[in-house]
């Protein structure tokens, strides 16, 4: 018998997600965890969107995620996977950024970042290497209290076109908000 996926649909909701890519899920899962009652809506069997996978006739499965290598990833690669599977990754020489803020090019290092924030975005040399500079400071054991939402504000104050620019490989490579606590950035801006 086939599953009836609108089984215990309620006729009232306070709010309805559309889409379950990591967005989609993200927001159900906060509001649902803040009291609403949240109808989470997906046209496809699986949920994840582009953090998902699939399996072909034979067993194999596709990973179809979004995913990126930092540089010092190679040798990780190297190291713990076959040298078939190291050696057969493409590492990327930059990205492109689309969204309704801005739109550019990088490399992912800290030079181009500097470049980008202070050439496109205007923001002096000075304050975007103290920027740098404290975020690589900082560890796990002593950083707790302030969030990366703090740090970004205490540097780049209102600026969420520079937030994002920042924030976007945070939370490709680890899932990371702006209040989690600011040292997950320490090992993005190497």
């Amino acid at each position: 018998m086939a599953k009836d996926f609108l089984a215990g649909v309620q006729d009232h909701y306070d709010v309805i997600v559309i889409g379950s890519g990591l967005a989609g899920l993200t927001g159900a899962n906060v509001l649902a965890k803040q009291g609403y009652s949240v109808l989470l809506l997906e046209h496809h069997y699986q949920l994840g969107g582009m953090a998902t996978w699939f399996k072909r006739r034979g067993g194999h499965i596709f990973d179809i995620s979004l995913h990126g290598f930092p540089v010092g990833m190679i040798k990780s690669c190297r190291k713990y996977w076959t040298p078939e599977i190291a050696d057969s990754i493409v590492q990327l020489k930059g990205i492109r950024f689309e969204n309704p803020q801005f739109s550019l090019r990088t490399s992912f290092t800290r030079e181009d970042f500097t470049k980008i924030i202070t050439d496109k975005f205007g923001i002096p040399f000075e304050t975007v290497d103290r920027f740098f500079t404290t975020a690589r400071s900082m560890n796990f054991f002593d950083d707790q209290g302030k969030t990366t939402r703090e740090l970004f504000e205490e540097f780049f104050p209102g600026r969420t076109d520079v937030q994002r620019l920042l924030m976007e490989p945070i939370t490709y490579a680890n899932g990371s908000t702006l209040d989690d606590p600011s040292h997950h950035l320490r090992h993005r801006v190497q």
